[in-house]
């Protein structure tokens, strides 16, 4: 099947029967034991070698038509592992039609405590499989793989002593020769139960939290995801801005002409990520790169020329333009008009880097030739949307005042 049919198929599916079982909700029909039904927004669509994939992803309480991404991956063994396309010694191995799994955490060889102050979110899956020595992703396919789908379960995958998890709602895995009727043979083999399939049904509070932090996570881990991606579950996810950063309010990718400068700007337009509303009703301007996976550290050279890789650095640059913006009356005037935007001496924080490659005191000493400018990782990000306590062990001060500086 071609990729572009698969994805027309695929989304033309689940926007009915989402519709569908939304519909059924608001009609009194659908029983969740009292539980809070969220619904995906996203469908990721994915292209490999001989595989097509797709993620329904997201946890909202009202149900909207799927926004569809599309991604190319090189191996369907980097995207399950996340970390690389090695050939693995797999927990599972999958060689025909229909195969499922559900409401079960996978894993190679781990330690789940430790596992958990990274991704607490695994707490919410009780049933694990784990295998002893396997290597790689969890999942290998034969050469009569057909299909497959995984459903509210999580796979951890493993390498050395760096972790990572996938968060699954619902996810579809299928061959290249796939048909269309065998594709839809699919979908309907998977939702034929009397039970309603790709919605999350949770308790309200810490568990609706862990499942949104889960997809979060998911998202900034994917090896390649585009920045526009990330982007599109932050904004459609306000909670994980206006609770990590303690904000009431946020504008999301505003469009600010130039009306006024100093004549040497040729842009159109500033579009920062983030306009993030601080207590005293003023705004701090945040932007968003990715968790940089490839990259080992986000920093380079020795103490007394630490500085930060190229792909910081333009985002350093990229703040200092839209704090420049701010500089003239007629810019801030025109931000004021179009959303209500003020500016008084704004904080500028990128949100770039994860665990695995940020240190604190290397990006500290990396900070000393800017203006406050601000670091802060995606993994920090989540914990602070969280609330948990490795927040504040991975928060330096810079980073502890910039995350409470709507108390401040």
């Amino acid at each position: 099947m071609l990729f572009d049919k698969f994805v027309r198929e695929t989304v033309s599916w689940w926007n009915r029967y989402l519709a569908w079982i939304a519909d059924q909700q608001k009609s009194g029909n659908l029983d969740s034991k009292g539980r809070t039904v969220l619904f995906p927004n996203i469908l990721l669509v994915i292209e490999v070698k001989g595989f097509l994939i797709a993620e329904l992803i997201g946890a909202r309480k009202e149900f909207t038509r799927l926004t569809v991404k599309r991604h190319k991956e090189k191996s369907i063994y980097r995207y399950l592992s996340q970390f690389d396309d090695d050939v693995p010694d797999p927990l599972i191995h999958l060689n025909s039609a229909y195969n499922g799994f559900r409401f079960i955490c996978l894993a190679q060889e781990a330690d789940f405590e430790i596992v958990k102050k990274r991704f607490p979110f695994i707490d919410l899956f009780p049933t694990k499989l784990k295998r002893i020595g396997g290597k790689g992703s969890v999942f290998s396919f034969g050469e009569n793989f057909s299909s497959c789908f995984v459903e509210n379960s999580v796979l951890i995958n493993r390498r050395e002593n760096i972790y990572r998890c996938k968060n699954i709602l619902e996810l579809f895995i299928v061959n290249k020769r796939i048909t269309k009727r065998e594709l839809i043979s699919l979908f309907e083999y998977a939702t034929k139960e009397n039970e309603v399939k790709g919605v999350h049904t949770v308790s309200k509070g810490r568990e609706e939290s862990l499942i949104v932090g889960g997809h979060l996570q998911s998202m900034y881990l994917f090896p390649g995801l585009r920045e526009t991606t990330i982007g599109e579950f932050i904004q459609s996810h306000p909670e994980t801005v206006k609770n990590a950063f303690k904000t009431s309010h946020f504008v999301y990718e505003p469009y600010l002409e130039w009306l006024e400068h100093d004549g040497t700007v040729d842009d159109e337009a500033i579009n920062p990520d983030l306009m993030v509303k601080r207590d005293d009703g003023f705004y701090d301007i945040y932007d968003l790169k990715t968790a940089a996976l490839e990259k080992s550290s986000i920093v380079k050279g020795k103490r007394k020329r630490r500085r930060f890789i190229d792909y910081v650095e333009e985002g350093v640059a990229q703040l200092a333009n839209y704090r420049e913006y701010f500089k003239y009356p007629k810019n801030r005037a025109l931000a004021k008009d179009k959303y209500g935007i003020e500016i008084d001496n704004p904080k500028l924080v990128l949100i770039v880097g994860n665990w695995e490659n940020t240190d604190l005191m290397e990006i500290d000493q990396a900070c000393r030739r800017y203006n406050d400018i601000n670091i802060i990782d995606f993994d920090t990000f989540a914990h602070l949307f969280l609330g948990t306590e490795e927040a504040n062990i991975f928060l330096g001060t810079e980073e502890a005042n910039i995350a409470n500086a709507a108390d401040s």
